[in-house]
């Protein structure tokens, strides 16, 4: 299997870029999102909504690039909050939650602007 591409952000923090320059003009032309997820879908129930809103708050770093990505994991979190999801339905629902950044594995190669740094640890001195 292939390893995953790296994201533009990513390279660019590393500086990547001026090692190779010729590597940042293959990616001139990518997409570039442009803002929050924003609301959810008016075509989503109540139930779906709030999902929807419990997941973008805590997806802090989803933009509108991610928004149909984000749909999918909506629908599946629904099903599987109503018992309706077997068991490849659920192994769907991890994946899709973890394209997003959701588990903890992928969370940390998350490269998110304004991400809160953690606090510090008021008892780290008796540890």
């Amino acid at each position: 299997m292939a390893r995953p591409r790296k994201p533009t952000a990513a390279l660019e923090l590393k500086g990547a870029y001026k090692k190779d320059p010729q590597r940042k003009a293959e990616r001139k032309d990518e997409p570039k999102p442009s803002g929050a997820v924003g609301l959810a879908p008016d075509f989503f129930d109540a139930d779906e909504r709030l999902i929807w809103d419990d997941l973008a708050g805590f997806g802090f770093w989803l933009t509108d690039a991610d928004r149909l990505m984000l749909e999918i994991a909506v629908k599946l979190m629904s099903m599987f909050r109503k018992g309706t999801l077997d068991g490849g339905g659920i192994s769907k629902l991890i994946t899709a939650l973890s394209k997003l950044g959701f588990s903890p594995t992928d969370r940390s190669k998350v490269q998110a602007p304004g991400a809160k740094e953690p606090e510090a640890d008021p008892f780290a001195d008796f540890k």
